[in-house]
């Protein structure tokens, strides 16, 4: 019975101390919650506050290297990783770090530090400053200008070195100096070349009318060699034209005596009275045949309203 009872006091001992254990393992879990949760706060009330003009990366990059660490102390305890990830659809610890990472990562904070950028691109961009801040307003443009044209240069060389992808904290602080250099300062206005201008019209202008000058001479040189060509494989046609040769054949007509013309005429009379009779002797001789073509029968069938048939009585010479 003793031994029961000691086992079972053994037993309850081990239990307390497992419970105390891991009560010590769920305070150690919130107090990593707790410092996950206000490191979050804080660098999101950084990044609000310092988003005009923005100064995210170099404003808030401790606050994110805190807040990165403290995520990181909580996944790496496999309970408290247990208890507070992946367990519904929400997943609020794990969706809070991913968007404020997110939010880190589109900005390209971590290349404001790559090179040294940052500091390079903030001195020139001081000294630039202080040179808009010392002179006069209508000397700004000519006495600033190789500090404007050197931090641009540096920003287009940073720009290429991280193909593009420039921390946006410079990307607007180069915004905002180009947009006050070129639109307030008006510092930017292009010289217009005179002599540019006069030669760009010129060729808009005289380009068409040489075109068609030059159209028209090719053509007309172009019809012509073909005209020769045509001539030369058919001489007939520089013959002259028609009304040309009926004036010159007018013109070279002899003209006859009147009298020569008026016997002519009689001649011609007189042969054509001459076919006339004897036409009229051959029809009198072909009479009786047509008299007994037509003549009717006395058996035919004559009908009293007809009218009978007349024949043409010969003519006598």
């Amino acid at each position: 019975m003793r031994r029961y009872i000691a086992l079972l006091g053994f037993i309850l001992t081990l239990s307390g101390q497992f419970n105390l254990l891991l009560a010590v393992k769920d305070k150690n879990c919130v107090k990593l919650l707790d410092e996950l949760g206000d490191a979050q706060s804080k660098f999101i009330y950084c990044a609000t506050t310092k988003s005009v003009p923005v100064n995210l990366c170099e404003g808030c990059v401790d606050l994110y290297r805190n807040l990165a660490r403290d995520y990181g102390k909580l996944i790496a305890n496999a309970t408290c990783s247990k208890q507070y990830l992946n367990l519904d659809r929400i997943n609020i610890v794990a969706t809070t770090e991913g968007i404020l990472t997110s939010l880190w990562q589109k900005a390209n904070c971590e290349n404001c530090f790559r090179d040294n950028f940052w500091n390079l691109y903030d001195q020139i961009s001081i000294q630039l400053r202080t040179c808009l801040e010392s002179t006069s307003p209508d000397l700004v443009c000519f006495h600033c200008k190789n500090d404007y044209v050197a931090l641009n240069d540096f920003y287009l060389s940073m720009e290429k070195k991280v193909g593009g992808n420039v921390c946006f904290d410079l990307q607007d602080n180069m915004n905002r100096t180009r947009l006050n250099w070129s639109k307030t300062l008006k510092c930017c206005q292009r010289e217009v070349k005179l002599t540019n201008f006069l030669i760009a019209v010129g060729v808009v202008v005289l380009l068409p009318i040489f075109t068609f000058y030059i159209t028209a001479i090719v053509v007309t040189l172009r019809r012509e060699s073909n005209h020769g060509l045509l001539n030369e494989q058919e001489p007939g046609l520089d013959a002259p034209s028609t009304s040309t040769l009926i004036t010159a054949a007018v013109l070279s007509t002899p003209v006859e005596d009147p009298a020569v013309i008026s016997a002519r005429m009689e001649k011609v009379a007189d042969l054509l009275s001459g076919a006339g009779t004897h036409l009229l002797d051959e029809s009198m001789d072909e009479e009786p045949a047509l008299r007994k073509k037509v003549c009717i029968s006395p058996e035919s069938d004559y009908s009293s309203d007809d009218e009978p048939l007349v024949l043409p009585k010969p003519k006598r010479a």
